[in-house]
């Protein structure tokens, strides 16, 4: 058994080196403006920021392509945890974290399922309805908890989750100024909203 998990790590070490690096792109100044309304409401401004800048492939983008990209991301994000939470429900046998890590599963492929359709809702010009959907996401969220370990992991789902509530913010700004056609908000306009609706 050992073995084999050597082979893999190598395996692993030999793709970091021979992958090129994702490395930040400089944002021109009206993109950097957009993302910094989308990344004030936001409850880690560096990370928000951060997520952007690795995936922009250019200096320029519009509000509906870094919503997209956000969108993009967010999907990304539940699926990989997902995934994550599938392989570790493989090994756990303990029954009681087995149905919380059950719950979780559920709860990211339900949220991978809806930023599908937020994107497929952003692609038709759907916004209303999109923001709605993204506005839910949030709840849903909320239904996995993460206050329980998993050995050889600790807390292994919180900055997953956390990491999954920062893209549902960004999504939620980002998408709600595309919806009302303006590139910048009053602080504090949409992060009511999400978490109460």
């Amino acid at each position: 058994m050992k073995f084999p998990r050597c082979i893999f790590f190598v395996f692993v070490l030999v793709f970091y080196i021979f992958t090129p690096h994702i490395e930040a792109v400089e944002a021109d100044g009206p993109t950097e403006a957009l993302i910094n309304s989308i990344c004030v409401e936001n409850e880690d401004y560096g990370f928000c920021s951060k997520i952007i800048h690795e995936k922009l492939k250019a200096p320029t983008a519009t509000l509906k392509e870094l919503t997209g990209l956000i969108f993009h991301t967010a999907t990304d994000q539940a699926n990989d945890t997902y995934i994550f939470i599938d392989n570790i429900l493989r090994e756990w046998p303990g029954p009681k974290k087995k149905n919380c890590l059950k719950t979780c599963r559920a709860v990211y492929n339900r949220e991978t399922t809806s930023f599908l359709e937020i994107r497929f809702l952003f692609s038709k010009g759907e916004y209303e309805r999109m923001v709605k959907i993204i506005f839910s996401t949030a709840k849903i969220l909320d239904r996995c908890r993460t206050d329980f370990l998993i050995p050889p992991y600790k807390d292994p789902l919180i900055e997953k989750k956390r990491v999954m509530r920062i893209l549902i913010t960004m999504s939620a700004v980002s998408g709600y100024m595309v919806k009302n056609g303006k590139a910048s908000l009053i602080r504090s306009v949409v992060i009511p909203q999400i978490f109460s609706y």
